[in-house]
């Protein structure tokens, strides 16, 4: 098979694209044939080797935890799939497996969903982490319940343009934090409150328009973004923490203080939560309209450097693919 790999960390540049022996699955996998692979900014991390604390890195090594793509083989124990049948999950990847910037990946049966009629490969690429992400952070892990008031930090990107949806469509009321050029776009997605962060002041905003305090906060950008956050959750609320892999602090310190002021402290990243059936309720969102999926770009894998160049600067909004066979 052909993959994009890295033989070493380091920068965008490390990026080969070679031949790889194609994976057979095990019993409980799934190969799949890689259409679209999504990108996430976990995957600059990773190339940068920031994930050391999390993983080992064997090399000629593929990145990549998204993927979506058709069945090309099922390993032993694997009824719910055959061969041809449109899948997205998020691969194996996280569980120290090769990713899916490559032709072929693989995945466990329990993180495999099919995707539904009216829903498109690349679309269903950009699903896996990001939403799921949202997802558990917001329910599973963070228990958002409708008629309370939530904010998302960073509501335009990957996770937060799914994060303010998600809250909107349990019955949250929901502001969200964006730069000014991201204003017009959450208001399309029905955000209450947008706080332009480059014009407002994030805590005057919120106190005017939640003056008892959020219930929940979930912020998807980073702990130095918003120093403040506890200041703005009331005694009995939550803060959902999005882990950037990089610089998150003093974890147990944080949630320590948090505790003192009666807020839960949560940090949440995507984790195998029923992860096929959540992402098939999600795709039925899409597909019904109650969710919007972010802007997607698809670039050919060979432009996987520019990829990440754009990731790494923290700029990018809504999503990009890597188209691989698609």
């Amino acid at each position: 098979m052909f993959a994009m790999i890295i033989r070493e960390t380091g920068g965008p540049d490390v990026f080969e694209y070679t031949e790889l022996e194609t994976p057979a699955p095990a019993a409980g996998e799934v190969l799949i044939r890689v259409a679209y692979a999504g990108v996430n900014p976990a995957d600059w991390k990773n190339r940068q080797g920031y994930l050391e604390q999390y993983r080992t890195y064997i090399f000629p090594y593929v990145i990549g935890f998204d993927a979506a793509g058709v069945v090309a083989a099922t390993g032993e124990g694997v009824t719910q799939f055959a061969e041809g049948d449109r899948v997205f999950t998020p691969t194996n990847h996280g569980q120290g497996g090769q990713g899916s910037y490559a032709e072929y990946t693989l995945a466990a049966v329990d993180r495999v969903a099919r995707v539904p009629a009216g829903l498109d490969l690349k679309e269903a690429a950009a699903l896996p982490v990001a939403a799921l992400t949202a997802w558990q952070g917001l329910f599973d892990r963070g228990a958002l319940q409708a008629g309370q008031v939530a904010m998302i930090h960073g509501g335009s990107g990957g996770v937060g343009s799914f994060a303010v949806q998600f809250a909107r469509w349990a019955g949250a009321r929901v502001a969200a934090t964006c730069s000014t050029a991201n204003v017009e776009y959450l208001r399309g997605l029905g955000v209450e409150r947008v706080i332009d962060y480059q014009n407002e002041d994030i805590a005057c905003a919120l106190a005017d328009w939640a003056r008892g305090g959020l219930d929940c906060l979930m912020d998807a950008v980073g702990v130095s973004t918003l120093p403040n956050a506890l200041d703005l959750v009331k005694s009995g609320g939550t803060l959902i923490s999005i882990p950037t892999l990089v610089d998150d602090g003093d974890i147990p310190t944080a949630a320590a203080e948090a505790a003192d002021r009666g807020v839960k402290r949560i940090y949440s990243t995507m984790e195998d939560i029923n992860c096929a059936e959540t992402l098939e309720k999600i795709a039925d969102l899409v597909i019904h309209g109650e969710i919007r999926l972010p802007p997607i770009r698809a670039f050919a894998l060979r432009n996987v450097a520019e990829v990440h160049r754009i990731l790494q600067s923290g700029h990018n909004r809504g999503k990009m693919v890597l188209q691989v066979t698609g």
